[in-house]
């Protein structure tokens, strides 16, 4: 006959034991992503690198304070793209119009496919969606920040989690705890790695280190044959790899890497591709940010072309010294080249963050645009646009300044 203590004891072991189910679960349901733990940082470039008599889109630098959440180890890449695009096309969510995927009576592009630009690395047969050129686990390219959105609620629905974002507005609920894009502070803080004290230009500290990141003055053995010259994510891990292995253009049979994680154990957080985040680029949004895990602003900087343009970070293999890959760049990505703003997208990607127990937070939402007299560009949602990118500012210095790249083999962007 069980007693009541011996069914007390069972139905604890049962607790225990779903509980530990449920811990397993979450672990396999977060597996490549690492936790961002909640804290504070200042914001902004700590190297003086623009000339204060040229105004600069890092400045002010400014508190902020953001809570947990997780981030993607790596950025997306082709393969996992292709999921996500091959899922979305049999739950006829999507469609093919001239070689680019589109939403079903969707006007946004969401990516290229190879029949729409040369650079892709994503195959359409009519049937479905594969990876070209052996490239599965380099990161993905050739998508516009919709595409990077999209993917985003489709990982949510896939782990159950709520969707971010409207797809007919593309705005976010940033009170929901499903997979979306980082807000620049949250990119910026995750980067720097906790490396505060001092603050850093890149996220490993203050000396450009070619073997850490595939930035245009990488020696790495993927940078032949033709472009784009990305490598496999998370392939700047301090190990000794072999071509055996990894089935490079070059023709070196091995190459030591250098470790290029940061403190958070984030890879390719400079270089490789630039990242969307989830924010608007706003010129002068630095000098009327709010404090607390700030959503961005409501509209962007009209660039030369009368639009607005989601921001990007973390640089590239393509321009660029060091690959404008310093922690506290900031970049429309309407710069990307010298064709913008028709320069390829081959050198774009994304990764994907997951914010904790976002429904208990004060609500979020991104700041409306304010004028801030008194510096270059007037307005903070308009005014005179940034230099391109690959253009040298005068009188910049310090680490990680943006020249062109002074290699015969680097392209100006």
């Amino acid at each position: 006959m069980m007693t009541l203590k011996w069914i007390k004891h069972a139905a604890l072991a049962v607790i225990a034991l779903a509980a530990c189910i449920e811990e397993v679960a979450a672990k396999e349901a977060l597996a490549g992503f690492t936790l961002i733990p909640a804290g504070t940082f200042e914001m902004g470039d700590h190297h003086n690198f623009v000339d204060p008599k040229h105004g600069g889109d890092e400045t002010p630098v400014h508190a902020m304070r953001l809570d947990a959440f997780y981030m993607g180890i790596y950025t997306v890449t082709t393969k996992e793209y292709c999921e996500f695009l091959n899922s979305a096309l049999a739950a006829k969510q999507i469609e093919i119009r001239e070689g680019g995927a589109y939403l079903v009576g969707g006007k946004e592009l969401l990516c290229e496919t190879r029949a729409m630009s040369p650079f892709s690395r994503i195959g359409w047969d009519g049937k479905s969606f594969a990876v070209l050129d052996k490239k599965e686990n380099h990161p993905v390219f050739c998508i516009r920040w919709p595409g990077a959105a999209a993917y985003c609620n489709w990982l949510s629905g896939k782990q159950g989690k709520p969707l971010c974002y409207d797809t007919t507005t593309w705005d976010c609920d940033f009170n929901r705890s499903g997979f979306r894009l980082p807000t620049e502070a949250e990119w910026e803080y995750a980067a720097r790695g906790g490396l505060q004290n001092p603050y850093r230009n890149f996220p490993w500290g203050d000396e450009p280190d070619a073997t850490k990141a595939n930035w245009p003055e990488s020696r790495n053995p993927f940078r032949a044959g033709p472009q784009p010259w990305t490598t496999p994510v998370g392939f700047f891990n301090g190990q000794l790899h072999r071509k055996a292995d990894f089935g490079w253009p070059g023709a070196a049979e091995t190459f030591q890497t250098g470790n290029g994680a940061n403190g958070y154990g984030l890879y390719d957080m400079t270089g490789n591709v630039w990242q969307f985040i989830n924010d608007w680029y706003g010129r002068d949004y630095y000098a009327y940010s709010p404090t607390n895990n700030p959503a961005g602003p409501a509209s962007g900087s009209i660039m030369p072309d009368g639009k607005p343009y989601r921001g990007m970070r973390g640089g590239n293999w393509y321009n660029g010294e060091n690959g404008h890959g310093r922690v506290s760049n900031r970049n429309p990505s309407y710069f990307r080249g010298p064709q913008d703003p028709d320069h390829p997208y081959y050198h774009l990607g994304f990764r994907v963050v997951l914010p904790v127990d976002a429904e208990s937070r004060p609500v979020i939402k991104p700041t409306p645009v304010q004028q801030v007299r008194g510096r270059e560009g007037g307005q903070g949602g308009g005014g005179r646009p940034p230099r391109p990118e690959g253009r040298p500012r005068q009188g910049g210095g310090g680490q990680g300044g943006d020249r062109p790249p002074r290699d015969s083999n680097r392209q100006p962007g």
